[in-house]
């Protein structure tokens, strides 16, 4: 029986998340609802928390699971009543160029919409939430653990990252930074056969990278970060440089550990941003390649949920803390912690 209304996470001013009580969504046709259990807070929600990039109130939420609890009426889907699923929570309009081309993380149409009692939001922190069957992923174990589930969205950001570095087998590449982003690189590249090499100044985050399989961890802070990457490499440079880190100021430093044909991708937003210098004759000579990576495709999100769905990654170490929805304030002021990776969100109320 689903219910007329529904608990939903509202963040209504800077520093400030409460709970309150919403309409239910109906699902339209084309549309499947989705009760939502299992949500991570992402940099991006500490963002909307702290008052930044989105107008006040909002229902922020993107990295979830559930099950599905409706389909609309005349909507084809591949899901059914009861399945447990991930969801790409944000829209794209499916009819401009670079949806057409795949790249429908880069949408320039006009995508939908969504609004709770008239408050804007993405809507990941509502109990349910009425979606658009294309963007609904079952995922393949039925006893899928929909915690670990909910790093689909974050792990298909990081799926994509990787084909933008093209990483290959036994190649080294430099992660630059051990939050949770670098450290899904990590996992990532291992799997794909990759030699990894991962910068990070905290000792905690060092041991948890030493954990999930970096072959070097180095403090960059103790050593001249560039010229330790050489040495570790031959002389040669990296094959590829993931930059996950918000430090502007390192952000051309690490262009020189670079091999020849070595690729940097900077993976991630500058908060602030600003420019940065590039001797345009270095990379023609060397042919490197600087490219950058954002949000991820329908194609990532559907990998990333057959990973987490065959238990084929292991992502459970990242949940540093859990809460429960009534408890949310303290969730988003944890979630800023350096000492933490993901924390959890539990909207079952079980």
């Amino acid at each position: 029986m689903i219910p007329e209304t529904m608990k939903a996470i509202v963040v209504t001013e800077p520093r400030k998340a409460e709970v309150k009580e919403l309409h239910t969504p109906v699902p339209a046709t084309g549309e499947v609802l989705v009760r939502v259990e299992k949500a991570l807070i992402c940099t991006w929600e500490q963002r909307i928390f702290s008052g930044g990039d989105v107008a006040l109130p909002f229902v922020p939420g993107h990295e979830i699971s559930g099950t599905v609890a409706a389909i609309g009426e005349g909507t084809f889907a591949n899901v059914k009543v009861g399945d447990k699923v991930v969801v790409k929570t944000f829209d794209s309009c499916g009819q401009c160029e670079q949806c057409y081309r795949g790249h429908d993380n880069e949408c320039t149409g006009n995508a939908k919409k969504r609004f709770y009692d008239g408050i804007p939001g993405t809507g990941g922190f509502a109990q349910y939430l009425a979606i658009g069957s294309e963007r609904v992923y079952a995922l393949p174990d039925k006893e899928a653990d929909l915690s670990v589930a909910a790093f689909a969205e974050p792990l298909a950001c990081c799926l994509g990252s990787l084909d933008q570095g093209e990483v290959d087998f036994g190649e080294d590449v430099v992660i630059v930074g051990g939050g949770i982003m670098g450290q899904l690189h990590n996992v990532l590249c291992k799997k794909r056969g990759a030699r990894t090499i991962l910068m990070e100044p905290d000792p905690a985050r060092r041991e948890m990278a030493k954990k999930m399989g970096a072959d070097v961890v180095v403090d960059p802070t103790q050593c001249d970060p560039i010229q330790t990457i050489l040495e570790l490499t031959g002389g040669r440079g990296a094959h590829v440089c993931f930059y996950t880190v918000n430090v502007l100021s390192l952000a051309q430093d690490y262009l020189e550990c670079l091999a020849k044909r070595g690729r940097m991708v900077y993976y991630g937003s500058f908060h602030p941003s600003g420019p940065i210098q590039i001797d345009p004759n270095k990379i023609h000579y060397s042919e490197k390649r600087i490219t950058g990576s954002y949000s991820p495709t329908a194609r990532h999100f559907w990998t990333a949920s057959r990973l987490l769905g065959y238990h084929l990654i292991d992502v459970e170490p990242f949940i540093t803390e859990r809460y429960a929805m009534e408890d949310c304030q303290t969730a988003f002021e944890r979630a800023s912690s350096p000492e933490t990776y993901r924390v959890l969100i539990d909207l079952s109320g079980d």
